[in-house]
């Protein structure tokens, strides 16, 4: 469903990875006092986690499933994380430090309704106690992004087939990330691709990474608040201060 040559599998893992980034130091925390068996009260140690599917089009369904492959391929425990939760907590062993960066997000995935949200579809993911504390936040924002690229894309496919039955011919619409980071672009381009739009721009072959920065990029230029001779001055006069000193 997903072109390995537009996407590669590394590199959309590399991107995906970037989801890592949400983890925030109180998750690792947490995930540090379950591995430790010491939580407290607060501490919800879950092995499954919910995520409904908003959308009954089966095409919504597998290309979430595409983005959690990828993510699980390049999921990490942030280790500067790690360590400030080390530093907030003594009592988080240097042996649980090593056992979170060692984490993987390598969950059994099912598909079901049910039943407490109205009988929803939803994505049961089934982890480890820990890696659910760790992988929670990273999931919420993977879907709210999904959500949006996959709503905005089917816009303009459903406009796109409008078009046709009224006029006999379809608009060429193509994906182009102008100035955006790299993963809401590639998430937008997944959902362009799957959903039959095009990728890549009218500019480069499909695959480059050229971007068009000359719309939604902005360059300012401003004057200095302060004035350049009085910043010389300051710089002469602390010089002086330190030769001073040798």
């Amino acid at each position: 469903m997903i072109s390995s040559e537009l996407f590669p599998k590394a590199r959309s893992a590399e991107i995906l990875g970037e989801l890592s980034a949400w983890t925030s130091v109180a998750d690792v925390m947490v995930a540090a006092r379950i591995l430790e068996a010491r939580t407290v009260p607060g501490d919800q140690p879950e092995s499954l986690l919910l995520m409904p599917l908003e959308h009954a089009e089966p095409a919504f369904e597998q290309i979430f499933a595409i983005l959690l492959g990828y993510l699980m391929d390049g999921y990490v425990v942030p280790s500067q994380k790690v360590a400030v939760c080390r530093c907030l907590d003594p009592q988080v062993t240097e042996a649980t430090g090593t056992a979170l960066q060692s984490l993987r997000f390598a969950p059994t995935v099912q598909v079901s309704t049910v039943p407490i949200m109205d009988d929803k579809r939803a994505f049961l993911i089934r982890d480890q106690p820990a890696v659910i504390e760790l992988i929670r936040a990273p999931l919420n924002c993977l879907m709210d992004l999904y959500l949006d690229k996959y709503e905005y894309a089917k816009r303009l496919r459903d406009m796109s087939a409008e078009a046709e039955e009224k006029t006999g011919g379809r608009p060429t619409i193509f994906h182009r990330p102008y100035a955006d980071a790299c993963l809401p672009s590639f998430i937008e381009a997944a959902c362009f691709y799957a959903l039959g739009l095009e990728v890549g721009t009218r500019f480069a072959s499909p695959g480059m990474s050229t971007i068009d920065i000359a719309y939604r990029a902005v360059n300012v230029q401003t004057l200095s608040p302060v004035d350049p001779a009085a910043l010389r001055a300051a710089g002469l006069a602390s010089q002086r201060m330190l030769d001073a000193l040798r």
